[in-house]
């Protein structure tokens, strides 16, 4: 069999210019075609690897944030309960004092109130007694009483101490012997004379006494020369009846008054 070499020649021509027209025209824009799918796919890939690796970051960083949240919040949590109890806290104290203000108040009020009742009490069982006791006196007045006045009246001039005496007669002197005399009745004319007689023994021999009555002078007798006075009278014993009546109301008020530790500790 004989080879055409020519042929074969032709035929390997073709295929050289078929392969380097595929190449050309088909491999060349394929392989460029792939390469670049490769290149866009690795870059994708790389792409999906940033942000794989960003979002892990980012999730650690919210890990992170949930982790610092949870402390904070355990911690905001312990000072919302710190801060609620020290508002109870704050509110009972509260409570308590304006409580206790309160309670002062009232116990102030109410000391007021029982000193003004015992106050009136004492007023107006004094004045009663006072009252009964000078109309009593008053009532029973006759002569023999006023010569006792009279008598009593002398004796406690006579007893005057020096300085005092000395001082009725400078007085007496001075007013050249004019001298009042008051009582509450009229008195008679012996009793009158007797004490004429005391003073002119006592205060001045030569005394001009002027004889008046003062209604307000129960069961007593005053002796006034210019700016002094000596007096004797029932009514300084009254006074002391009413300063005794006081006194004892004034200590059975106090024995009755509840002790206020006492009811403080019945009030806790």
């Amino acid at each position: 069999m004989q080879i055409d070499w020519i042929t074969v020649l032709a035929q390997i021509a073709n295929f050289l210019v078929l392969v380097w027209l595929l190449r050309r025209l088909l491999y060349g824009p394929i392989t460029r075609a792939m390469e670049e799918r490769e290149a866009k796919i690795r870059e994708r890939f790389s792409e999906a690897e940033q942000r794989e690796t960003a979002a892990e970051t980012e999730r650690e960083c919210l890990r992170n944030e949930r982790e610092k949240l949870n402390e904070r919040r355990d911690e905001l949590l312990g000072e919302a309960q710190e801060q609620a109890r020290r508002l109870s806290h704050d509110l009972e104290n509260e409570a308590r004092v304006e409580i206790e203000d309160k309670r002062e108040i009232w116990l102030a009020q109410l000391r007021k109130e029982e000193l003004a009742f015992l106050h009136e009490l004492r007023e107006n069982a004094t004045s009663h007694v006072e009252r009964v006791a000078r109309r009593a006196l008053s009532d029973f007045a006759n002569l023999k009483l006023e010569e006792a006045m009279a008598d009593t009246f002398i004796a406690q001039l006579t007893e005057l101490d020096g300085k005092t005496l000395r001082g009725f007669r400078s007085e007496a002197a001075a007013a050249e012997g004019r001298i009042f005399i008051s009582s509450a009745f009229e008195l008679p004319p012996p009793t009158k004379a007797k004490l004429t007689r005391a003073i002119r023994e006592t205060v001045h021999t030569c005394a001009e006494i002027e004889y008046q009555r003062d209604p307000d002078l129960i069961c007593g007798v005053r002796l006034k020369v210019r700016g002094q006075t000596f007096q004797w009278s029932i009514a300084a014993y009254l006074d002391d009846l009413e300063e005794e009546t006081k006194a004892f109301l004034d200590n059975a008020a106090g024995h009755g008054r509840p002790d206020e530790s006492t009811n403080q500790k019945k009030a806790e």
